[in-house]
């Protein structure tokens, strides 16, 4: 073999040994990427309906100016109101740093769950989300909501900016992060992170088969 070719031959084994190191090191890469843990165990100052004895607990961790979040609102909703199997349903906040308003709108449903109406608030929010996910200031727009809902609006002032709200938020957020979260919607069913659904026959499917 002359001396031309040895010289072409070595160049190709270089190549492909760095192609093929590349290739493992991408993969090692992947696979020492952050991992999603267990979630907390579900506790009484969780924001929860349904029955505390539902053979299946569906937790969603969200944000409520996220898109997708507010896309799978309605799919949530059907799938509570029509499935067959009891659902216990629990949201967590996980406010994305992105979003400029997904604080202000978790704060303001602490607000609301402190007189008792926590859920009522979720729905507004998430009902009527092109109204304030790009205001610079939402905070008329969700009293308008607590009024809606028949909140003590002052209280409602007062609370959504305290030390006390801030900080349920707060630790719903970095929870979220210990547990390895990195988007919003993430679902668990009985403790086990799935796909998100793409569709409500496949969430459906899902929870069925959660039940089992």
């Amino acid at each position: 073999m002359n001396t031309k070719r040895i010289a072409i031959w070595t160049v190709f084994v270089i190549v492909l040994a760095l192609i093929v190191w590349g290739v493992i090191a991408s993969m090692n890469k992947s696979a020492s990427g952050p991992k999603v843990g267990t979630p907390e165990p579900i506790v009484s100052t969780d924001h929860i309906k349904g029955p505390a004895d539902a053979p299946v607990t569906l937790l969603e961790y969200s944000d409520f100016q996220c898109p997708a979040c507010e896309a799978y609102y309605s799919v949530v909703e059907h799938v509570l109101a029509s499935s067959t199997v009891p659902i216990r349903f629990v949201y967590r906040h996980f406010p994305l740093p992105q979003h400029s308003n997904a604080r202000p709108s978790a704060q303001a449903a602490e607000a609301a769950g402190l007189q008792g109406k926590f859920w009522e608030m979720y729905s507004l929010l998430f009902a009527n989300h092109t109204e304030w996910t790009e205001l610079t200031d939402p905070s008329s727009v969700f009293a308008g909501y607590a009024q809606r809902i028949g909140l003590n609006l002052s209280k409602f002032k007062a609370d959504v900016d305290s030390t006390v709200v801030k900080g349920i938020v707060e630790g719903s957020f970095v929870a979220s992060q210990k547990l390895g979260l990195n988007q919003t919607p993430t679902f668990f069913l009985n403790g086990q992170m799935i796909q998100n659904p793409q569709s409500y026959e496949q969430f459906k499917a899902d929870i069925e088969a959660a039940a089992r």
